[in-house]
């Protein structure tokens, strides 16, 4: 349910805490009969009564359609966690180390100049959790960019498979940018 949703709903749920707090105290008597009944002939003689009735009704109605419009999937970002099936129990990994292996993955790849990847789960109660990686690359002009691709697919779904137990995913790999020239890489002091 999106932030205009809640907003609603709690609109919706304050309006109807007042009116049955107003049902309560008409039922004690704390407020007189010939108040409410006063109150009452001014209130439908306005035509601004019948214009609040028609929002509560169209808020009635959407609130409705949302409960029934319900998605089966939900898109989850990378900061999350994965539930893994092991033969002992059950391990929860962040995505984001999955995420952080394949970029080591795809950066160690010849050809590959730079690696970024962005990981999604994607939860459906049927099929079960599927991990969506898209890797987009900076290659060089040294080799074919058909095989750096099938390269870092194939290592990536190796690592996903046999190191990190995952059996549902998607890799989509993408090249960015081709960079020209020789890359000298610098050592780094430590």
């Amino acid at each position: 349910m999106g932030v205009f949703n809640r907003f609603l709903l709690f609109l919706y749920t304050l309006l109807f805490g007042v009116v049955s707090l107003g049902v309560i105290l008409l039922v004690f008597n704390v407020v007189p009969e010939r108040v409410v009944l006063n109150e009452y002939q001014f209130a439908i003689t306005q035509w601004q009564t019948a214009a609040v009735a028609g929002v509560v009704l169209l808020f009635s109605i959407h609130l409705m359609f949302c409960s029934f419009g319900g998605k089966s999937s939900k898109e989850i970002n990378s900061g999350d966690i994965l539930l893994i099936h092991g033969t002992e129990g059950e391990v929860n990994v962040s995505v984001t180390a999955i995420r952080e292996m394949v970029e080591r993955i795809a950066a160690g790849v010849r050809g590959v100049r730079e690696a970024k990847v962005k990981a999604t789960v994607e939860r459906n109660k049927e099929k079960g959790d599927s991990l969506g990686l898209d890797v987009k690359l900076e290659v060089g002009q040294e080799r074919s960019i058909a095989n750096i691709s099938d390269e870092v697919r194939s290592q990536s779904s190796k690592y996903l498979t046999e190191i990190a137990c995952i059996s549902s995913f998607d890799v989509v790999v993408s090249v960015q940018s081709i960079s020209s020239g020789v890359v000298v890489k610098k050592r780094r002091l430590k």
